[in-house]
């Protein structure tokens, strides 16, 4: 009997949602500090927006290159911050012609291939996270503990930390990014009815979903380094936000 494994899929499942919730949590504390420090929400957003500039760029840039290998018209380019209707901020945004739902869907996942690759990179030759990530993964918290403090002794480790920071902190697609996928999902959806119908669902599973594990458990590990560094960083921001308050005798709500 085939036997299959779904390792892959389920630590980038776990990986991912992990990852969108340490982010938001993050970000909502950097935010909390900037606007104790200035009392002012258009600066606190401003001081915001320029700690994630590096990835709010790739991010942007990535939209764009992207277009531009599908041969896609881009319309306005802007990497500055905006407050839209519904008080969401928008860092950044490529607007392009819309096409066909393959190209919008690529040019929308374009940021997180990018972010992907670079965090991976930013990972494994310039802070030697994926140690890290093994002794989480084997419960080992005395190595974990041990490599997390030896951690600040690699090459330039504040600025790697903070670009893969910036950059993992914004490879996520945004709302507008995902508007297509549907479409995509659909015509994935019809694929995999049609492979069902004519009796290739084994020969699938047993040659393509091997393949498809393999790489949802390498970027899953990706985004644990990723969630990994947000973590580091937010434990120090919470305890910022609860002693500027403490000090100023404000609250952000």
């Amino acid at each position: 009997m085939m036997e299959l494994s779904f390792q892959g899929f389920l630590i980038f499942t776990i990986s991912l949602v992990f990852l969108l919730t340490v982010q938001r949590l993050l970000h909502r504390e950097l935010q909390a500090v900037f606007l104790l420090l200035t009392q002012r929400p258009s600066l606190a957003i401003g001081l915001f927006s320029l700690i994630l500039f590096p990835g709010v760029f790739i991010h942007e840039f990535s939209h764009w290159l992207m277009a531009v290998i599908l041969r896609v018209p881009v319309r306005n380019v802007s990497l500055l911050p905006q407050t839209q209707k519904d008080g969401k901020l928008r860092l950044g945004f490529v607007e392009t012609r819309q096409t066909d739902y393959f190209r919008d869907s690529m040019i929308g996942l374009a940021p997180f291939i990018s972010g992907i690759i670079i965090t991976a990179l930013i990972g494994l030759y310039r802070l030697n996270l994926f140690p890290l990530i093994d002794a989480i993964m084997q419960f080992n918290l005395d190595l974990f503990s041990t490599l997390l403090l030896k951690l600040p002794q690699e090459p330039d480790f504040g600025i790697w930390f903070y670009l893969g920071f910036a950059v993992s902190s914004t490879m996520i697609p945004s709302e507008s990014d995902r508007q297509s996928w549907g479409g995509l999902f659909l015509g994935i959806g019809v694929v995999l009815v049609l492979v069902l119908v004519t009796g290739l669902g084994d020969w699938m599973l047993l040659n393509f979903a091997p393949i498809l594990n393999r790489w949802l458990l390498s970027i899953g590990i990706i985004l644990s380094a990723s969630v990994l560094i947000h973590l580091i960083l937010l434990i120090p921001t919470f305890l910022l936000v609860i002693l500027f308050s403490r000090i100023l005798g404000l609250r952000v709500v």
